[in-house]
């Protein structure tokens, strides 16, 4: 399979979760993280049905990730989510030392990469080292439906 091929596989899986989510009310998103083709974790959005500000797609796709390895560093690992991680997301991801971080829709408001603060590509961080290799767009057309399908009323659209 091309790295194109197995990006797009593993989009579709997760817009699989973002629908799982919109049935529960939820926020569209879906997450996961792979380790040398090997899925380690994934999560659908828990925002807004749980108490949980931290209950983003790709959080809970790190923690579990995490727990799975007994690690908190997920260097080697890709991240797939179907919207660009916003600033929390993005602050977690760094932390956790993700190599590579694939995404199918922008979120330029509060995205990791095209907003104002661009956590995902900034070096002004020493401790965080190399960026990780973004790669933005794989299936947009699709995840960008889901996002317009987000419950009414939300402002994280």
């Amino acid at each position: 399979m091309t790295t194109l091929e197995t990006d797009e596989h593993w989009m579709r899986r997760c817009i699989e979760l973002a629908r799982e989510a919109l049935t529960r009310s939820d926020i569209p998103v879906g997450a996961l993280i792979v380790a040398v083709e090997r899925l380690l974790a994934e999560a659908s959005e828990r925002v807004p049905t749980k108490p949980d500000v931290t209950g983003h797609a790709e959080v809970l796709a790190v923690r579990a990730a995490c727990e799975a390895l007994g690690r908190a560093d997920l260097h080697g690992c890709t991240l797939y989510s179907t919207a660009e991680p916003c600033w929390m997301c993005s602050y977690a991801i760094r932390e956790a030392r993700i190599s590579r971080v694939v995404f199918g829709t922008l979120t330029p408001i509060i995205g990791g990469v095209s907003s104002a603060y661009p956590i995902l590509q900034t070096t002004a961080v020493p401790y965080w080292g190399a960026p990780p290799q973004i790669v933005p767009g794989v299936l947009a057309a699709e995840c960008a439906a889901l996002r317009r399908a987000t419950v009414k009323g939300d402002v994280r659209v």
